[in-house]
């Protein structure tokens, strides 16, 4: 019997020695369920000769584990099926790495559903660390990279490779203790990927990737991070970072430096912050040959320098390009002011194309410290000769200790264009609206409202402009702006001999200032000042051609609530000059400018003729398949052929409702000529 029961007990300790070897002679699949049984089947993989599965089941595994080979077979560590990643747990207890996988071969290497404490004794020490040959991919996925209390590790640790995927992962930092960085990817020379990662509360940034060609994040949560870079440090030839989420970290949202191309998308910047003397709010980019930025909604950002919202450099060792930033979003973000290149919003500082289309600048606030700063809601200054054009664009409530309360915009070497624009009670000492100079400046189709200048020796609350060499301010509506100095609605400043001033079929009214000129405030010599064919009341100054001009109530149709669009029985109706220069091809609503050979004043063209832009048939009837159309095309966020300008855009929710409401009410409608959508009136009793 006692024979037996030994024959028995042999049989049990051979099958659970087995667990440890492959099933046959070459096999790939290993089970470990203690801490020893770990390290045997690493050990044994290393040299085995066959691709490597280790499976892990549930429980706590205390250690230094290590993996460290020259062949080019793959390795695969994950969970038991059924086992979860916070059931798997791995510590390196105070004295290094819990895991660490070195394969000098081209070896793939994936690691999926484990728990990593960042226990490592150093918080320059991975808590897992891999590293794989040149031409090799890595895929670290579903895991949790934790940090107890008093501890000190980064989380995970990618040191080469090819190509490198993290993916659903989580790294969070310890709130006391040495900390360390969440994430590091270093010496991945090809593709890296982040995608719907949690990375927060680490105390030596969220993430830094650096050495790849192209570095792609997606679906990314990036929260309460703070030293290095803040949230994260991209370093690549290529950047892309599309629908992540930076929320308050401190030493900024994003730091990207892209030698090629950088594009941003559908991102959230909320409540990130940076104090030091070179900090940035929410992302600083450069160096990248072209950028895009686009979609991004960047909120209640700060910084102690640059820009509170987007800090631009396109100088470095890859001049840029081209710089595009459009469909974005900036609500109350701030700047210290502390740098040479600062604003509230956005500051871009470099060369480049610069192109600024349909963005929002709402209540960006920058702090007067440096004369050399400008720009509450966004500054674009490029010394290299580039072209710079806002357009579209809307400022409502920013303010600047110094110039350009909306907009400062400074290009001495080429063509600025302002255009299109909104400028809504902003304010700064000079420039309350819009701030410009430059060699050739375009002012066209604005609407400048409400905005004020609040030093007595300063001048321009609604418009400040010096060009070089030629202006043309064509069509803009200026109205209800206020200056504490002089030029309540527009200043124009000639600092030389050979200027060429064009200000023609603009209204400049209602503008009041406590020094000189109410309305226009004008000051040095230049070769020829035109000022014709303009409805202004206050003038400081003497043009060389001032004529065609008149003084009367433009008659908006409703200043209260907003509306400046001009009535029917407007002065200022085909009082325009269709011979001026640079005319625009539309107003500010897109519409056609030249209607039956008439010019009218301002940035509104008056007009009943068009449709509303559910009324694809354009016969003043909208059906419920239009409607039901439109209704969708919004839902959806897609654009619209002819939607509100500058267009395609995505399609506003207050034109929905427009359209709802005339289809329900019988679906025949007109259009009065004031603000769209309102301006369209249903015909139903």
């Amino acid at each position: 019997m006692k024979t037996i029961l030994h024959s028995v007990k042999c049989l049990f300790a051979a099958a659970a020695a087995m667990m440890l070897i492959p099933m046959q002679a070459r096999a790939v699949d290993y089970h470990v369920s203690t801490p020893q049984q770990l390290q045997n089947a690493l050990t044994l993989a290393e040299s085995n000769g066959a691709n490597n599965n280790i499976w892990i089941t549930n429980g706590y595994y205390p250690g230094n584990f290590n993996y460290n080979t020259s062949s080019s077979y793959s390795l695969t560590i994950l969970a038991e099926t059924n086992v979860t990643n916070t059931q798997i747990i791995l510590d390196g207890a105070g004295t290094g790495r819990d895991m660490n996988i070195s394969c000098s071969g081209n070896a793939n290497i994936t690691v999926e559903g484990i728990t990593f404490l960042r226990n490592c004794g150093s918080s320059t020490i991975g808590a897992l660390r891999v590293e794989t040959g040149a031409a090799a991919p890595i895929l670290v996925e579903n895991c949790l990279f934790l940090s107890p209390t008093n501890s000190s590790g980064m989380g995970l640790e990618i040191a080469s490779g090819l190509n490198a995927t993290v993916t659903n992962c989580t790294a969070s930092g310890s709130t006391s203790g040495g900390g360390g960085t969440g994430i590091s990817i270093s010496g991945v020379t090809g593709t890296v990927n982040v995608q719907n990662c949690t990375i927060n509360t680490n105390s030596a940034g969220g993430i830094s990737v650096s050495g790849a060609s192209l570095i792609a994040t997606t679906g990314n949560i990036f929260t309460r991070n703070s030293g290095g870079e803040g949230g994260a440090s991209f370093v690549a030839s290529t950047i892309t970072i599309s629908s992540n989420s930076f929320i308050a970290n401190n030493s900024g949202g994003a730091y990207c430096s892209a030698s090629s191309s950088f594009t941003l998308t559908g991102n959230t910047f909320n409540g990130n912050g940076n104090s030091g003397v070179f900090g940035f709010g929410g992302v600083s980019c450069g160096n990248a040959t072209t950028t895009l930025i686009s979609g991004n909604v960047f909120s209640t950002n700060t910084s102690g320098s640059y820009g509170g919202g987007i800090f631009w450099d396109g100088y470095g060792p890859n001049p840029s390009s081209s710089f595009t930033m459009s469909n974005n979003t900036f609500i109350g973000n701030s700047s210290g002011g502390e740098g040479n290149a600062a604003a509230g919003g956005v500051a871009c500082y470099g060369p480049g194309i610069v192109t600024v289309l349909n963005n929002m600048f709402i209540g960006n606030t920058l702090a007067g410290k440096n004369a050399l700063n400008a720009g509450g809601g966004l500054s674009c200054s490029d010394q290299n000769g580039d072209s710079i054009s806002i357009c579209g664009n809307t400022f409502i409530g920013n303010s600047s200790g110094t110039f350009g309360g909306g907009a400062y915009c400074f290009s001495p070497g080429n063509t600025a264009t302002v255009s299109m624009n909104t400028f809504l009670q902003n304010n700064a000492t000079s420039g309350g609206g819009i701030y410009a100079t430059g060699q050739t400046i375009n002012l066209i189709d604005n609407l400048v409202l409400s905005n004020s200048q609040t030093s007595s020796s300063s001048q321009g609350a609604g418009i400040w402009v010096d060009a070089t060499s030629n202006l043309f301010m064509i069509n803009n509506t200026v109205s209800g702006n206020t200056a504490v100095g002089s030029g309540g609605g527009a200043a124009f400043e000639v600092t030389g001999t050979v200027e060429l001033l064009n200000v023609y079929n603009n209204i400049i009214w209602g503008n009041t200032a406590i020094g000189n000129g109410g309305d226009v405030w004008l000051g040095g010599t230049g070769q020829m000042k035109v000022f014709d064919y303009n409805d202004v009341d206050s003038i400081y100054g003497v043009w060389d051609i001032a004529q065609n001009d008149i003084d009367l109530s433009p008659h908006f149709f409703n200043p209260i609530a907003g509306d400046y669009h001009t009535q029917r029985t407007s002065p200022c109706k085909g009082a325009g000059s269709i011979s001026a220069p640079s005319l625009p091809a539309t107003d500010l609503d897109g519409n056609p400018r030249v209607l039956s050979g008439l010019v009218d004043m301002g940035c509104y063209e008056f007009t009943t003729s068009v449709t509303h832009p559910a009324d694809t048939n354009g016969v003043f009837f909208i059906t419920p398949a239009e409607y039901s159309a439109y209704a969708a095309a919004w839902q959806n966020g897609l654009t619209w052929t002819n939607g509100p300008n500058p267009g395609p855009n995505p399609i506003p929710a207050n034109y929905v409702t427009r359209a709802g409401y005339l289809m329900t009410n019988g679906g025949s409608y007109t259009n009065d000529g004031s603000a769209m959508p309102v301006n369209w009136k249903t015909n139903a009793p």
